[in-house]
C-alpha cells in the first residue's frame, strides 16, 4: 500500500507534465485533422519505417535462435516485414490506398460479425455491441464507396482523432493528479 501512495505522490508532483502532454496531443490531433493528407502520408511512412526495423529485428532474432525449429518462420516474417516496409516507404500513396481498402473491408466484415454475434449471443448490453457493429459497417461502406479518394484523408483523420482522444485522457489524468 505504501508503494501505491508513493507512486501517486510522485505522479502528483508531475501533474503538469501529464497536462502538457495532453494539450500537445490535442493540438497535434487538430493539426492532423486539418492537414489530413499530410498526416496520412506521415502515418504510412512511419508504418513503413516501423515494419523495416521490425523485419531487421526478426532476421537478427532468427540468426540468434540457433537450433530452434522456428528459424525459417522468423526469417520469412522478417523478410516480409522488410519488403512491405520498403514498399510503403517507396510508394506511400499506393500504401495509403491499400491500407484504406483493407480498413474498409475490416470495418464492413467486422461490423457484420459484431452485429450478428450480438444478436445471436444476446449477452448483457448486447444492443450497444449491435449498434457499434452497424456503425462500423456504415463506416466501412462509406470508405469503400469513396475509395480511392478516402485513402488520402481517412488515415490522417483517424490518427488525428486518436491523438485528440488520447490528449483528452492525458489532460484529464493531469488534472486529476493535481487535485490529489
Amino acid at each position: 500500500m505504501k508503494q501505491v501512495a508513493s507512486d501517486l505522490g510522485a505522479a502528483h508532483r508531475q501533474w503538469g507534465w501529464y497536462l502538457a502532454l495532453g494539450i500537445l496531443m490535442i493540438v497535434v490531433g487538430i493539426y492532423a485533422i486539418y492537414a489530413e493528407g499530410l498526416a496520412t502520408l506521415a502515418s504510412v511512412l512511419a508504418l513503413g519505417f516501423v515494419l523495416l526495423i521490425a523485419g531487421i529485428g526478426q532476421i537478427v532474432a532468427a540468426f540468434m535462435a540457433r537450433g530452434a525449429g522456428h528459424v525459417i518462420l522468423l526469417l520469412l516474417v522478417g523478410f516480409l516485414d522488410i519488403i512491405v516496409g520498403f514498399a510503403l516507404l517507396q510508394h506511400p500513396t499506393s500504401g495509403a490506398l491499400f491500407i484504406t481498402l483493407l480498413l474498409a473491408a475490416l470495418f464492413l466484415f467486422g461490423g457484420i460479425f459484431r452485429f450478428v454475434s450480438a444478436l445471436w449471443l444476446q449477452f448483457p448490453n448486447y444492443g450497444w455491441v449491435a449498434v457499434s457493429g452497424v456503425i462500423s459497417f456504415i463506416l466501412g461502406a462509406l470508405l469503400w464507396a469513396q475509395w480511392p479518394v478516402s485513402a488520402f484523408w481517412f488515415i490522417g483523420f483517424a490518427v488525428g482523432l486518436n491523438f485528440i482522444f488520447a490528449g483528452i485522457a492525458w489532460s484529464s489524468l493531469g488534472l486529476k493528479l493535481k487535485a490529489l
